[in-house]
């Protein structure tokens, strides 16, 4: 599909089905659809024929929302993050501090599942407080 943008341009876009778009990124069809439903990509447009076709542009965005959920952010910060980006308005300072932040929360969860494991290993060397209960 082109689109004539004047007298002397046109821009060749290259449209792919969910197929195509699931080998590419590695998410299930599932996944995608639930992204559309989540509003985190845009609606799909329909071929003649009704299916969905993306463009690369929603490609990059699934690349770059499953970058994000590996990095640890939730849906929900995605989301946040993706309207910033969509509004031109996610500059590098903005997205170093919401990694600042995610990393404090991580050093939280590390710190937080050691003493759950620090329990744990009392518990299996016989030290738990409740073992003269347990028959």
């Amino acid at each position: 599909m082109s689109i004539n943008c004047g007298a002397y341009s046109t821009v060749k876009r290259i449209f792919m089905k969910t197929k195509q778009v699931t080998q590419l990124t590695g998410l299930t069809k599932d996944t995608i659809r639930f992204y559309e439903k989540e509003q985190l990509i845009p609606p799909p447009s329909r071929d003649v024929n009704g299916y969905r076709i993306y463009s690369e542009k929603t490609v990059e965005q699934l690349n770059m929302i499953t970058m994000a959920k590996n990095l640890g952010f939730t849906l929900k910060e995605i989301k946040d993050l993706t309207q910033l980006l969509g509004k031109n308005n996610l500059t590098q300072q903005t997205m170093a501090a919401k990694l600042i932040e995610k990393s404090k929360e991580i050093d939280a969860k590390i710190t937080e599942l050691t003493n759950i494991k620090t329990l744990i290993d009392h518990a299996l060397k016989g030290m738990c407080e409740y073992k003269d209960k347990l028959s």
